[in-house]
């Protein structure tokens, strides 16, 4: 995250190739336009020879029987994009003068009949007959010039009409050897961390915390006050914290004597920190420090179209979900921050929406997905449909977002939203609120946009550690394909990710969502602290350089990763009224409720990712007839990446001891009777060392080779050989255990192609045992930014 709403300019290959579709231009005749200095003539050496161009658009999904949205480009020249360029650089060139060319949609290929509402126009709708795969064709001409542009439309029937509901965090226990340890890192050391840093004053990088708050409670009381310290959006930072320290007393310390002091310590810090925080809010609920103590004369309104870039939906957001986190925590003894969550709520309901109130949308998305999780928590508090106002409020402000820029996802209304682009945390969030609404609503529009986004993700735009971002667009999405290994990938992203795909998941009741979920967590997110929880990384490139570094300048990453890990029941388990389905495999124990009319405790047994071996013990409070859904894992969900040998599946499931056969459906192993107290399913997951290879159009992996284990993505380190060594294609690789490395991991062990020694270890420890950092660099005679250091840690290893 930065500050602004810039977004650099791509050329034109990249302009084309972001946009999606073919690209051609079939020219019967050299057509050009003169552009020339001056006005009405100029030098006639200033010409440039402007080709017909023709941009169909990027493929999609639709739903049927939607539509799908058409929004082409033809003319001279470089197709316009919806972007914002840096400060300080030149405006983009004025369009081509002249007639635009006369356009024609057809059906290229497909199984069915296409009908669009007007084929001759370049915005138009299509709706299609049948199920399959469509080829659109856009045909341009002008003059004697032709050209022709196609885009792939894949028709899908829509997802089941019922999805699957979250398990919202409430006290469980885990018990699995790297999830102890990773969690006790963050609960004994960087959660304290955090807290530490949100309470200083004397803050040169990364400032404003609970200052701003004690600050703006001055002002609001007529007192004399400080100004305003870091980002407008530094509310961000407590309130993540704030719900990061919620989750983490609601993990069981299992008699933990260091977990049970910094759970102790942290409710002491609530109890100091909610007061302060509510001293800053408004008396008609609305609270953002950054408006309490500004300028006036440069922020004069809420809610401006001009104050966009102020968050003042991001940071309320994130208090909504930092108040639900709190009252769960309390079992809704303590009602301080629900009561001005709800102040906080009804002030945006009363004051944004159809007229007579205003229309709005946020710089930064936030507040739409955190609405829609308030809403339903209302429901679940004061009953069945008292939310649903604030879900109507978050539909509201996504559908508000249009005429704007694609680094804040505005460029077009998000029903017609299908390529992922622009700053990848704002996307993210954006997309995730989307499935909010999808699951909502089960409007066909925001279905077929959700579906497409998701496929521009995994099947174009997507690393194989689950992060996303490769930078190349301020922090954000680059072209199709174009996936560098000195990528972006910010923490904030994965998490988003991992709500998206969680989400996505819900909406189809598949468990392929649920097999990128657990990418993203192992991969992703898991190692953006070191083991020992003092640092993090900002950004997670898969060529490592940097370090890890105790804060940042826009330290919105730390406690996001925190409030993330720790919800892990929101990622393990989805239910219905008469379903559980267990999506990822961790050792734990967690009541999974109404189910059936019961509560359904779940205890899994089991050491993976380092064992494939897992068995789930139900205990429900009676019995009950309900399914249970357990995810098959697919390694390959990602076209964009091929593994070898095969793991997917299940090796066997038995049932209380007996070998059963279940159905699959929709990637999970279905167990449909009646369960009583003590059923246990035990079953294997083939764990095998595999080799990954990336698509070809994947200009940065070409000739590489990466390594994996269960979900575990692999790297090999400086730290233990040479780095720049090539793989043989057919060298021996084996899974082997060290306990003394890394608090014990699984390595993969083999030779390089000149026979050295080779040592994996898992992506999540990468960048553990850097030694000392060597003395700061003299500065250069002329100044010359020194070049950046060769990588550390990378992923992809060269392949003889």
């Amino acid at each position: 995250m930065r500050d602004g709403t810039n977004e650099s300019n791509m050329n034109r290959r990249e302009a084309i190739s972001a946009i999606g579709g073919t690209f051609a231009a079939v020219v019967v005749m050299p057509s050009f336009v003169e552009l020339a200095s001056g006005v009405g003539g100029g030098d006639p050496t200033v010409r440039a020879v402007m080709e017909l161009a023709a941009v169909a658009g990027p493929d999609r999904v639709v739903i049927r029987p939607g539509r799908t949205y058409l929004n082409a480009w033809a003319g001279q020249g470089e197709p316009p994009r919806r972007v914002r360029g840096r400060r300080g650089e030149p405006e983009p060139p004025p369009p081509v003068p002249g007639l635009p060319p006369a356009v024609h949609w057809a059906r290229a290929s497909g199984p069915g009949t296409v009908e669009f509402s007007d084929p001759g126009a370049l915005m138009t709708t299509a709706t299609f007959s049948a199920p399959g795969t469509y080829v659109l064709e856009l045909m341009a001409r002008s003059g004697d010039a032709e050209t022709s542009s196609t885009l792939s439309v894949i028709v899908e029937p829509p997802p089941p009409e019922t999805g699957l509901e979250p398990v919202d965090v409430a006290r469980y226990r885990l018990d699995s050897r790297l999830w102890d340890a990773r969690t006790k890192s963050l609960i004994v050391n960087w959660i304290p961390h955090c807290i530490e840093q949100l309470e200083r004053t004397d803050l040169e990088q990364g400032a404003g915390g609970l200052d701003n708050f004690d600050e703006a409670a001055r002002a609001l009381a007529g007192l004399p006050h400080g100004a305003h310290k870091g980002y407008v959006f530094s509310n961000a930072y407590v309130c993540n914290a704030v719900e990061a320290m919620c989750i983490a007393n609601m993990v069981d310390a299992k008699g933990d004597p260091e977990i049970l002091a910094a759970q102790s310590a942290m409710r002491a810090t609530l109890d100091d920190w909610i007061p302060r925080i509510l001293a800053a809010q408004h008396p008609d609920g609305y609270l953002q420090t950054a408006f309490t103590l500004r300028d006036p004369g440069r922020w004069a309104e809420r809610w401006s179209a001009q104050g966009r870039s102020n968050h003042e939906g991001y940071v309320a957001g994130y208090f909504l979900e930092a108040a639900i986190a709190h009252y769960r925590m309390t079992d809704g003894r303590d009602r301080r921050l629900f009561n001005a969550a709800r102040e906080l709520a009804d002030l945006w309901y009363d004051n944004i929406g159809p007229p007579p109130k205003q229309e709005w949308f946020d710089g930064h998305q936030e507040m739409e997905q955190a609405l829609v999780r308030w809403g339903r928590f209302i429901d679940r508090v004061e009953g069945a449909g008292s939310g649903s106002r604030y879900v109507d409020l978050a539909k509201f402000l996504l559908d508000c977002r249009r005429d704007g820029y694609e680094y804040v996802q505005s460029h077009l209304p998000v029903v017609q939203q299908y390529e992922a682009v622009g700053h990848a945390v704002r996307a993210v969030y954006n997309y995730s609120a989307m499935v909010d609404i999808a699951l909502a609503t089960r409007d066909v529009d925001y279905l077929g946009a959700v579906r497409s986004i998701q496929d521009s993700i995994v099947n174009r735009k997507y690393y194989i550690t689950g992060g996303v971002g490769s930078g190349e667009s301020s922090e954000g999405f680059g072209p199709d394909y174009s996936l560098r290994n000195n990528s972006y990938c910010e923490s904030c992203s994965s998490c988003g990710e991992i709500m998206f795909q969680a989400k996505m998941g819900r909406l189809y009741g598949d468990a392929r969502f649920a097999d990128l979920l657990e990418e993203t967590l192992y991969n992703g997110l898991l190692g953006a602290t070191d083991l020992e929880g003092r640092n993090f990384h900002y950004t997670n490139p898969l060529d490592g350089r940097a370090r890890r570094t105790p804060w940042h300048n826009v330290p919105c990453c730390p406690s996001n990763i925190s409030r993330t890990l720790l919800s892990l029941p929101r990622w393990m388990y989805s239910r219905s009224s008469d379903a559980i389905a267990v999506n990822l495999f961790i050792g734990s124990t967690v009541t999974v409720p109404d189910v059936a009319g019961t509560d359904v405790e779940v205890v899994q047994r089991t050491e993976y990712p380092w064992d494939g071996r897992i068995a789930i013990t139900l205990r429900p409070l009676a019995r009950r007839t309900f399914s249970l859904l357990i995810r098959v894992p697919d390694r390959g969900v990602s076209p964009l990446y091929s593994s070898r040998p095969d793991t997917n599946g299940i090796r066997g499931i038995r049932l209380n001891g007996s070998t059963i056969e279940p159905s699959i459906e929709r990637g999970y192993a279905v167990i449909t009777r009646v369960w009583a107290p003590g059923d246990k399913v035990e079953l294997e997951l083939p764990m095998l060392v595999q080799r990954i290879r990336a698509d070809e159009r994947i200009e940065a992996d070409r000739g590489r080779v990466a390594l994996r284990y269960g979900p575990l993505v692999y790297n090999i380190e400086q730290t233990d050989q040479d780095i720049t060594q090539a793989l043989g294609p057919d060298a021996g690789l084996a899974a082997e255990w060290r306990e003394d490395l890394l608090e014990g991991v699984m390595t993969i062990t083999g030779s390089f192609a000149n026979g050295a020694p080779l040592l994996a270890v898992p992506n999540y420890a990468r960048q553990n045992r850097l030694p000392p950092p060597p003395p700061p660099r003299e500065p250069a005679a002329d100044d010359a930014r020194p070049p950046a250091p060769p990588p550390n840690s990378i992923v992809w290893i060269s392949e003889a």
